[in-house]
C-alpha cells in the first residue's frame, strides 16, 4: 500500500535545493518518488508507510538544512 503526501519545506530557494531535498527523500527506503517545489514550498513523497514514515521525511529533510513544517499533510 502506498502512500502519497505534500508537505510545506521552508528554505528551499532554488532547483538546486529542490534536487537537494529529492535527493535526500528518495535514499529513503520505502519512498517510491519525491518531488521537491522551491516556489510552492513543498515536497510531495509517495511511500509505503509499512517502511517509512513523516518522522524519517521530516528528518532527511532537517538533515540537509531545510525546515520541515508538514508534519501534517498540505490538504489539496
Amino acid at each position: 500500500m502506498k502512500k502519497q503526501e505534500t508537505y510545506k519545506v521552508e528554505g528551499m530557494t532554488c532547483s538546486g535545493c529542490e534536487r537537494t531535498v529529492q535527493k535526500v527523500v528518495s535514499n529513503l527506503e520505502g519512498v517510491s518518488s519525491v518531488k521537491a517545489d522551491a516556489a510552492a514550498a513543498t515536497v510531495s513523497v509517495e511511500y509505503n508507510p509499512d517502511q517509512v514514515n513523516p518522522d524519517q521525511i521530516r528528518a532527511a529533510v532537517t538533515q540537509v538544512g531545510y525546515k520541515f513544517l508538514g508534519e501534517n499533510p498540505v490538504q489539496k
